[in-house]
């Protein structure tokens, strides 16, 4: 496995790259801006991208979605309680940011606990709604590797004050959901540097 991570200008949004070095088959997780520099690793890389996955469809994790759907040809992949955000502007907050407003449909909807594969890659999909309705997390559980999206940050969580947002609601969905993996778990979240779940379950104060 190989990870390559792109930090979209501005709203500092971590859009990955999770790569099978054995086939060169790739997911891009939330590509939160339009950046030549994605296009063009992908290109140079000589990577198939299998599928563009959504942890969630606020504006700053697809901004980029229709140029790299475009560039790419890969199905738009998220969680099934999300597919009203990615299709509704007022939910997605694209016009809250000045943009066109910004309403996709998703090719393939995840069920809780479904799990997806790529070359040889798999990973599992841990449904954490709070700070979106249909907000989900990816768990490689071979690689003990989580991509936590908005849902859960080093020392600290998503914000609940967006429509379809509930605080109760993500702190649950943390505590029975995430904080119950492997310790040893790396955490990579939408914005901010890794952490790891024996780390949040020791000093973030929310979990």
């Amino acid at each position: 496995m190989r990870i390559k991570i792109f930090v979209t200008p501005g709203m500092e949004e971590n859009c990955y790259v999770i790569i099978c070095s054995e086939t060169k088959k790739a997911i891009v997780i939330d590509p939160g801006a339009v950046m030549q520099e994605l296009y063009d690793f992908i290109k140079d890389e000589d990577i198939t991208v299998e599928a563009i996955v959504l942890t969630h469809a606020h504006y700053d994790h697809i901004g980029g979605l229709e140029r790299l759907k475009e560039e790419t040809q890969a199905p738009v992949v998220c969680g099934k309680d999300e597919a009203s955000v990615l299709a509704s502007p007022s939910l997605n907050l694209s016009p809250m940011f000045g943009v066109p407003p910004i309403s996709v449909t998703a090719d393939r909807l995840l069920e809780d606990n479904e799990e997806f594969s790529f070359g040889e890659l798999k990973f599992k999909t841990i449904f954490t709604p709070g700070h979106t309705q249909g907000g989900i997390c990816l768990y490689f559980e071979a690689q003990s590797l989580l991509i936590s999206g908005d849902s859960l940050f080093a020392m600290s969580i998503g914000r609940t004050d967006f429509p379809g947002g509930d605080y109760r609601t993500l702190i649950n969905s943390l505590k029975t959901r995430l904080m119950v993996l492997p310790d040893e778990t790396v955490v990579y979240p939408g914005h901010g540097p890794k952490t790891s779940v024996a780390a949040e379950k020791r000093y973030n104060p929310y979990v």
